[in-house]
């Protein structure tokens, strides 16, 4: 039985492990079951069998991708503060890592909208908001009468946000964490206590210098392109006349 299990989960891995190569080489979740079977050197009926869907495989990669997420969080070293911070750096610095395979997984279960991706608020993803809320609480950094559920649905709904608009290729990952962390200094400071206000107010001040700096440095750009002239086009010379000296 033991046998039997531990092929079961090297099925899975090949299948997993499989559709990740191959959203990272075309940036797209639109492969075949039949090229993600070829693939995993499985038969096209084993991807149905072992998880129902394609859907189903892409819930299971993004869980695992919130797994390796949930371990880089572990290695924070910062105060319960800063850490709702740097859990946003994080998550842009792994996309940025392989920003076509997580464009493409992201899509993909966005783009489904059943409960699989509603369960992307009330699953993992909601857990770990909510712990890095009940820590700050604990630590006096935010109220107590913060209701942890309601504050962390909240964050979650402001990163995801931003990280569609990145996935609509809307915003580059420098823009998106720089949107991310003004909107949590804005949510954080309306429950703020008085140990943390200054700090909350002081990054959301910053963050609104460097978003209006980045938007004006877009914006001259743009217009420099536009400005530029397009080279003329060169006369073909005329033939058949030899020049007159």
């Amino acid at each position: 039985m033991a046998t039997r299990e531990q092929a079961k989960h090297q099925r899975r891995e090949a299948i997993m492990h499989a559709a990740r190569t191959l959203m990272q080489q075309s940036g797209t979740a639109g492969f075949s079951m039949r090229g993600l079977a070829e693939l995993a050197d499985v038969s096209i009926a084993t991807p149905y069998n072992l998880f129902g869907s394609k859907q189903a495989i892409m819930i299971a990669i993004l869980e695992t991708e919130m797994q390796i997420y949930r371990a880089e969080l572990e290695r924070i070293n910062a105060d319960e503060l800063e850490s709702l911070f740097k859990a946003v750096s994080i998550a842009t610095s792994l996309y940025a890592a392989s920003p076509g395979f997580y464009r493409a997984l992201l899509f993909s279960v966005y783009n489904d909208g059943g409960t699989e991706f509603r369960s992307m608020f009330s699953g993992t993803s909601h857990a770990i908001w909510k712990g890095l809320v009940e820590q700050a609480i604990a630590a006096g950094h935010l109220a107590p009468e913060t209701e942890p559920n309601a504050f962390a649905i909240n964050l979650g709904h402001v990163f995801f946000a931003c990280i569609l608009e990145w996935v609509a290729g809307q915003l580059s990952l420098e823009e998106l964490e720089l949107r991310v962390h003004y909107g949590f200094a804005l949510a954080l400071g309306g429950f703020a206590t008085e140990r943390s206000a200054g700090r909350l107010r002081e990054r959301a001040v910053t963050m609104q210098k460097k978003l209006w700096r980045f938007w004006m440095k877009k914006a001259a750009e743009a217009a420099e392109c536009q400005e530029t002239p397009k080279p003329a086009r060169r006369r073909a010379p005329s033939g058949g006349g030899r020049a007159r000296s």
